[in-house]
C-alpha cells in the first residue's frame, strides 16, 4: 500500500510541475489573465514550504508552547 502512495504522490507532483510548461500552449490573453494567480500560488508555495521546514527546527530550540504562541502571533499580527 505504501508503494502505491509513493507512486501516486510522485505522479501528482510531476503533473503539478508541468503547469509551467502548459502555459506555453496558451494564447497571450489567457496568460495575462492567469499570470497574477500563478505568481501568487508560486510565492505562497515557497513561503509555505520554508515555513513548514522551519517549524521542526524551532520546536527543537524552544518550548513548544512558546513556539505555537509566537507562530499564532505572527499569523494574527502579520500584514
Amino acid at each position: 500500500m505504501t508503494f502505491w502512495w509513493i507512486v501516486g504522490s510522485g505522479l501528482l507532483m510531476s503533473v503539478i510541475a508541468l503547469v509551467g510548461g502548459v502555459t506555453l500552449l496558451l494564447d497571450e490573453r489567457t496568460i495575462r489573465r492567469i499570470l497574477t494567480p500563478l505568481v501568487a500560488f508560486a510565492a505562497g508555495a515557497l513561503m509555505g514550504g520554508a515555513f513548514f521546514h522551519m517549524l521542526p527546527a524551532a520546536a527543537q530550540q524552544m518550548n513548544l508552547d512558546r513556539m505555537f504562541v509566537l507562530t499564532m502571533a505572527g499569523f494574527l499580527l502579520g500584514p
